[in-house]
């Protein structure tokens, strides 16, 4: 699992709202929490590392992490477009919506509307979904989003830029 929450513009020193040690025990025994703080506040966070958890704010590219994960969980990072393409589950942890929303940076769509998977208020509903959670009627909507956000990632993007460049 990744947990990725995105940089807000009024909290310069960072903090995880999902406590990554919680997280991490409330997983099953094979599962591993993936911690990627975001770069500008990564520095001033102390992440632990363990058996369970793996911080990974300076792997160099988010892409190959995104790739590695079962699951992404995140607030209103941008991940979630380039996670859709991959077809695996999304849990949004959206704590301060509003503020987000309505004071910090706002949303250039509806993302309560348009989300791919639940939108959950609190730390102790994250870890239920991940637990025992059915992410399947999240299906139709999860679809609909990537056919909106990633129509062209059907794994054949490389071959029709190649087709289209050679002379």
């Amino acid at each position: 699992m990744l947990y990725a929450p995105t940089w807000r513009d009024d909290e310069t020193t960072g903090r995880l709202a999902l406590d990554p040690v919680r997280a991490a025990g409330a997983l099953r025994d094979d599962d591993v929490l993936l911690v990627r703080a975001h770069y500008l506040v990564a520095r001033d966070m102390a992440i632990p590392n363990g058996d369970r958890i793996r911080d990974v704010s300076r792997f160099p590219d988010m892409a190959d992490l995104l790739a590695a994960a079962d699951v992404l969980v995140t607030d209103y990072s941008s991940a979630m477009f380039d996670f859709a393409c991959t077809g695996r589950p999304m849990v949004f942890f959206a704590h301060d919506l509003e503020r987000y929303r309505d004071q910090v940076r706002g949303f250039y769509f509806d993302f309560e509307a348009e989300a791919p998977g639940p939108v959950l208020r609190t730390g102790d509903d994250v870890l239920d979904v991940l637990r025992h959670g059915d992410l399947g009627p999240f299906a139709a909507r999860y679809e609909r989003f990537a056919r909106r956000y990633c129509p062209w990632d059907d794994g054949h993007a490389s071959a029709r830029v190649v087709a289209r460049m050679r002379p």
